[in-house]
């Protein structure tokens, strides 16, 4: 009942963003031994749109070299391999985290967070040696489901949200009150639509209650502990961060300790400019 109300819910949004087909082709490519540049390049050249996106990155003064690079073969000499995961995937991001005026909600602020967010995923899913390509995409994705629930209910939604921040309540609490189902399970949802790998879907369905995400526990923790991280950047959006006791679960599920969160958030820190450079690109 509740994942039929959802994909209504979704469906009432009239332009869904657009479903960035090349990320689970490319995580696919990136866990090969065997794959080389020229495929990489094939992937990401098939959507002209997110080449254009991906070079204008490479391009920028943050990210520039001597000459200006033209071709996808030579963003990825430039950056590598991982920066070049990096950088595509939030290329696709910055095209899905858009909203209209008068919706109550920053896009511009949530689109930080996301990419606090995966960065914040990243480092802990490094430190645990899971996967951190699909948890930097589970980070920068965790809260899409809010740009849905911004298109459906406008300003209504803003208002939500002011709430939650005045009154330090739970944001996805109270979205589960008045409408039975989070910004998560939105964020899920879209992502079945999108065809998104399952672990994926699962990781971030579950980033507020990491403990009922069965097999992917660890992986859903660690989405947990990168938003925390994200909200702890001294940003201007405060979604009313995960629960204590979340970030307390999900630490240790992952076994890491208050010393380990103080390295993350140096981490953080050292990657700010990057993130500030995405942002302005």
């Amino acid at each position: 009942m509740v994942v039929e109300k959802i994909e209504q819910f979704i469906e009432a949004v009239k332009d869904l963003p657009a479903a960035p087909q090349v990320l689970p082709r490319l995580l696919t490519a990136l866990n090969d031994d065997n794959a080389d540049l020229d495929e990489v390049g094939d992937i990401i050249s098939f959507d002209p749109a997110l080449t254009t996106r991906l070079l204008r990155f490479c391009n920028s003064a943050f990210f520039a070299g001597a000459e200006p690079v033209a071709t996808v073969p030579e963003a990825i000499g430039r950056v590598g391999f991982e920066s070049l995961y990096l950088l595509t995937t939030a290329a696709c991001g910055a095209a899905v985290f858009t909203l209209p005026s008068g919706c109550g909600v920053d896009s511009t602020d949530l689109w930080k967070h996301s990419l606090l967010s995966a960065f914040g995923t990243k480092f802990v899913a490094e430190s645990i040696a899971a996967d951190n390509n699909l948890l930097f995409t589970g980070g920068l994705l965790h809260d899409v489901g809010r740009i849905i629930f911004a298109r459906v209910k406008g300003a209504e939604y803003g208002l939500m949200v002011q709430q939650a921040q005045s009154e330090g309540i739970n944001l996805a609490q109270l979205e589960r009150e008045l409408f039975g189902f989070d910004h998560a399970e939105v964020s899920a949802g879209l992502m079945v639509k999108w065809k998104i790998p399952g672990p994926l879907i699962e990781c971030v369905r579950y980033h507020h209650r990491p403990s009922e995400a069965g097999p992917i526990q660890r992986e859903a923790a660690c989405v947990c502990v990168g938003n925390v991280l994200a909200h702890t950047m001294g940003q201007t959006l405060v979604y009313s961060a995960d629960p204590l006791d979340e970030l307390v679960n999900s630490m240790n599920l992952l076994g890491i300790n208050p010393e380990n969160m103080q390295d993350f958030g140096e981490q953080m820190k050292e990657n700010w400019e990057f993130v500030n450079a995405l942002l302005r690109c």
